[in-house]
């Protein structure tokens, strides 16, 4: 299974205007469909311009508890969608990575990893 490693991109006030032109958002497709995958701090969310649409299932951790949580939002063609914060304890892997899968890994789909940078 091919794995694309998404690169963080901060945002401040002045914000993302355009979540599929910023030059950190990548295909949802771009790992052959497979699995992507991006470093996570708490403050991180997934930015989804979902042109042709399609169901992301994020892969959950147990917590020290043996806690867990199912993620699998869909987004409909022609829409943006939003998806976290995340809670660390329930979704980083132990190299503190949140992975997640589309269920069809639409070229037309773009995805940007966005963290909130310092309030100004």
């Amino acid at each position: 299974m091919a794995e694309q490693t998404m690169t963080v991109v901060s945002v401040d006030k002045d914000g993302i205007l355009d979540v599929g032109g910023n030059a950190s958002a990548v295909a949802g497709n771009a790992a052959g469909g497979d699995a992507f995958k991006f470093a996570n701090d708490g403050r991180t969310i997934l930015a989804i311009d979902g042109v042709t649409g399609d169901t992301f299932t994020f892969t959950a951790v147990n917590d020290k508890f043996g806690r867990t949580e199912t993620l699998a939002p869909v987004v409909a063609a022609g829409k943006y969608a939003l998806i976290g914060p995340f809670l660390p304890e329930l979704w980083n892997d132990s190299s503190g990575f949140i992975r997640f899968t589309p269920t069809a890994g639409n070229v037309g789909d773009k995805l940007l990893a966005v963290k909130v940078a310092n309030p100004s």
